[in-house]
C-alpha cells in the first residue's frame, strides 16, 4: 500500500504585529536619547503609577472605537519593565537592543499562549504626552486599538525627567486539552469529508514525540500500523488544517481516519504551539 508522507511547518499567526516591525518608535527623530554626560550617573527606575495612567488612557481610547479593554498581564508587564529599563540603561530606543531576544522570546511564557504581539515604545518626558505621540502614529495607534489584543504589559523607566516607555500587546487564549485539541482537528475534517474517526492513543504519544524534539516527523506515525497518508503539521489554532490536508481529503478511496494532538512550549515555538499527527486509512 502507498504511504504518503505530508509534512508542514507550523501556519502560526504572527508572533510580532507588523506595526512593530513597519515603526520603531514614536518620535522617530528622537530614537537615541541625547542625555548629557552630568545624567549618565542616574539610576533608571520604574514608574508604577504612569503604568496605571497608561492602562487607563489606552482604555478610554479603545472604549471610544468600541473595543474590548485589555487586561494586564503579568507576563507582559514583567516583559515591557525589562525592555524598558534595558532602553533606559543603554540611552536607546528599539526594539531590540543588541544581544537582547526577539520579542517573541522575550514574551514566552509556559502559562501565556499568545496567538499574536506587538509592541510599542517611546521616549518622551511626560506619561500623556508620550501617548498621545503614539495615537497620532497611525501603525502604534493600529496597536492600542486593535480590536483582537486581549491582554497588555506597559514598562516605563524614567531617567531623570525622561521616560522610556514600553507597551507589549497580545492576543491569549488558554490552550485546550490533548482530547479537545483533537475532538476540533476531527470537526474540521469532517467539515470537509465525512470520514469515519478512529480512536488511536498512539497517535497521541507520536505527536507528544515530535513535540519533545521540537520537529515534525511524519515517521513518528508511519510506524504505528497500515495507514495510506500521514499528515503532521503544527499550529497555534490546531482545527486550522494545512493546505497539504487537500491531498488525502480529495483521495475518494479514504474510509477513516485517526488524530493525536501534544501542546508545547520549545525553542522554535516559545509562546507554545500544538503538534499534530493525522492518519487517513
Amino acid at each position: 500500500m502507498l504511504l504518503a508522507f505530508i509534512v508542514t511547518m507550523a501556519l502560526l499567526l504572527p508572533t510580532s504585529a507588523q506595526p512593530m516591525e513597519s515603526a520603531n518608535a514614536a518620535g522617530a527623530p528622537r530614537a537615541t536619547a541625547d542625555v548629557p554626560p552630568s545624567r549618565q550617573r542616574l539610576l533608571p527606575r520604574y514608574d508604577l503609577k504612569g503604568e496605571e495612567e497608561l492602562l487607563t488612557l489606552t482604555n478610554q481610547e479603545r472604549q471610544r472605537v468600541g473595543a474590548a479593554p485589555l487586561g494586564l498581564d503579568r507576563t507582559l508587564t514583567s516583559a515591557a519593565r525589562a525592555h524598558a529599563l534595558a532602553m533606559a540603561e543603554r540611552h536607546q530606543l528599539s526594539h531590540q537592543l543588541p544581544g537582547e531576544p526577539a520579542l517573541n522570546q522575550r514574551l514566552a511564557s509556559n502559562t501565556l499562549h499568545l496567538l499574536r504581539a506587538g509592541e510599542n515604545v517611546a521616549l518622551d518626558i511626560e506619561i500623556d504626552q508620550a501617548h498621545e505621540a503614539l495615537m497620532h502614529s497611525p501603525h502604534h495607534r493600529e496597536n492600542l486599538l486593535r480590536g483582537d489584543y486581549n491582554i497588555v504589559g506597559f514598562g516605563i523607566a524614567r531617567l531623570g525627567d525622561q521616560i522610556y516607555v514600553v507597551e507589549d500587546f497580545g492576543e491569549s487564549e488558554p490552550p485546550v486539552s490533548p482530547s479537545q485539541a483533537e475532538d476540533a482537528v476531527a470537526a474540521a475534517i469532517k467539515g470537509q469529508r465525512p470520514l469515519k474517526r478512529l480512536q488511536s492513543p498512539t497517535l497521541r504519544r507520536a505527536a507528544c514525540s515530535m513535540a519533545s524534539e521540537d520537529q515534525i516527523n511524519p515517521r513518528q506515525v508511519s510506524g504505528l500500523g497500515p495507514m495510506r497518508y500521514v499528515l503532521a503539521y503544527t499550529n497555534l489554532r490546531p482545527e486550522s488544517l494545512p493546505r497539504d490536508a487537500r491531498r488525502p481529503l480529495n483521495d475518494r478511496k479514504l474510509r477513516s481516519f485517526a488524530v493525536g494532538s501534544c501542546y508545547a512550549h520549545t525553542p522554535t515555538y516559545p509562546n507554545g504551539a500544538y503538534f499534530v499527527a493525522v492518519a487517513f486509512y
